[in-house]
């Protein structure tokens, strides 16, 4: 479960995607294991995944507009909030999967708690 703050508003959606591999984290190849959508709600927003045991890496989008992508600006700054697991958000650069990555066993509720960066 993964609660979602600090959102700059309420329009669009936020959309959650878990990754269980690096690349497909990365956006070098394959798709996420599994998303979300959901609700915005006095800035904040809860995803809930049911997953089996094993290594994993949540990306968050704040899609103000519901388009279904991150928009960016003409530099390839995000235009929309966006948020990482662990709240690895590098200064200059995407967040990686070794920096967001938790690890899900069979036996735990794993919560996280992220805060949506907007520039």
């Amino acid at each position: 479960m993964a609660d979602i703050s600090n959102f700059k508003n309420d329009r669009g959606v936020c959309k959650a995607c878990l990754f269980n591999n690096p690349s497909s984290f990365s956006g070098e190849g394959g798709e996420p294991f599994k998303c979300v959508t959901v609700g915005i709600k006095n800035g904040g927003a809860q995803a809930v995944f049911n997953v089996p045991p094993g290594s994993y890496a949540l990306f968050i989008l704040h899609d103000a507009n519901s388009n279904n992508k991150l928009d960016k600006n003409f530099l390839g700054i995000p235009k929309e909030g966006y948020g990482a697991s662990k709240n690895k958000l590098p200064f200059a650069g995407a967040p990686t999967y070794r920096d967001n990555k938790f690890l899900v066993d069979d036996k735990s509720t794993v919560k996280l708690q992220v805060k949506i960066r907007n520039l």
